[in-house]
């Protein structure tokens, strides 16, 4: 076998391993009854940020309007 017939042969082997830890973590899953976290902590926190941001953003519109009527 030459170098490009190998280099294939692993590419198509990682390709088959990449397939088999997602089959392998989906059945765990199944098993367990719980999905793992798509999103990083990170993500998470900016989301909760938002949501905080948002709701300030309700309550102070809403105090306006109580004040106003």
């Amino acid at each position: 076998m030459n170098t490009s017939q190998l280099q294939k042969s692993l590419d198509e082997l990682r390709q088959e391993q990449a397939r088999l830890s997602e089959a392998i973590r989906t059945l765990e899953e199944l098993i367990t009854g719980t999905k793992s976290s798509r999103l990083s902590a990170e993500g998470r926190a900016r989301i909760s940020e938002a949501a905080r941001r948002r709701w300030e953003e309700h309550r102070r519109l809403a105090a306006r309007k109580h004040r106003a009527a």
